[in-house]
């Protein structure tokens, strides 16, 4: 009795087998699609500076997309880090593939956002073959945003002449082998005896509309910089929640130190809203000297960006 179970089990567990069997044999495999990495690059024309350092980038991920000849729909294969290997259930022409840069949002470590402010890549009338992979390598992006969407930035290039920073933050023009990119880097000392130490950016900065010159909410803003420091420090926004109150300082996040230049993509929209969209606001940084070391927080090619 025992050994006849035994073997109308194994009836059982075969079957579905054999029927999967037969239907492999009927299988296409997928066609592949394969992206190295991303980098950022000036556009071809009105560039707004053709400074290497304004192009400085960490482009970790990318959203892809591909729209098949005579299709009516936009298929989405997903988010995915870079390097990227990504199968496609078809095999033929497509009518164009989108590809959409996505970077590691700082202070938010689980999300990849694509970035506003980096142009999709689009490969229109390509062809993708099954079992094949279409080998894209390495892929280049530009900026969407015009001068008008720059609120400021700071490349410490000893063509710009003075700093966009408070006399804390000292410079060093003619460092390449220790700068970020190009010749300079700005940086702020701190000593053994201190345990914070404030440094601005000197300016107030409004994100607008270019077409109102209203302060629009509704417009994202960034600041990116590269930095490389021997202690932590915070990133500030400075500004009053109301029109004649006096200015609060709000922290955006802590950026850990580091002995290697890291790119950070730092979202400054949700602090903004904390001050009610404020019509100005200032940046400001904390080195923090918990340890009392002496050291430097180094910073290189900081912008502050805005588009819709």
């Amino acid at each position: 009795m025992k050994k006849r179970h035994i073997l109308g089990l194994l009836l059982v567990l075969t079957l579905p087998l054999l029927a999967g069997c037969e239907h492999d044999s009927e299988f296409t495999p997928p066609s592949f699609l394969h992206v190295e990495a991303i980098n950022l690059v000036p556009p071809a024309q009105n560039a707004i500076t053709l400074e290497d350092g304004f192009y400085t980038s960490d482009i970790v991920g990318a959203v892809v997309y591909v729209r098949r000849k005579e299709s009516q729909h936009l298929d989405t294969l997903g988010h995915f880090r870079l390097p990227l290997t990504v199968p496609i259930l078809y095999s033929g022409e497509v009518d164009y593939i989108d590809i959409y840069p996505a970077v590691k949002q700082s202070g938010s470590a689980s999300i990849l956002p694509t970035y506003p402010f980096y142009n999709r890549i689009r490969l229109n009338d390509t062809a993708v073959t099954s079992g094949d992979t279409l080998w894209l390598d390495t892929l280049t992006t530009t900026y969407t945003i015009t001068r008008n969407d720059v609120l400021m930035y700071e490349l410490f290039e000893p063509t710009e002449g003075s700093l966009l920073f408070d006399s804390v933050m000292q410079w060093r023009p003619h460092a390449p082998a220790e700068a970020r990119s190009g010749q300079g880097y700005g940086y702020v000392p701190v000593n053994d005896s201190t345990y914070t130490l404030d440094f601005n950016i000197d300016r107030d900065l409004s994100v607008v509309n270019p077409q109102t010159h209203r302060v629009d909410p509704t417009r994202n803003v960034y600041l990116e910089l590269d930095a490389r420091s021997d202690v932590d420090f915070e990133v500030l926004l400075e500004g009053a929640y109301n029109a004649g109150t006096t200015p609060v300082r709000v922290n955006v996040m802590t950026v850990y130190k580091s002995d290697e230049w890291v790119h950070l993509y730092i979202n400054l929209w949700r602090t903004w809203k904390e001050l009610n969209f404020c019509s100005s606001f200032r940046i400001s940084f904390t080195a923090i000297n918990e340890k009392l070391v002496n050291g430097e927080v180094r910073l290189d090619n900081v912008k502050v960006l805005t588009c819709n």
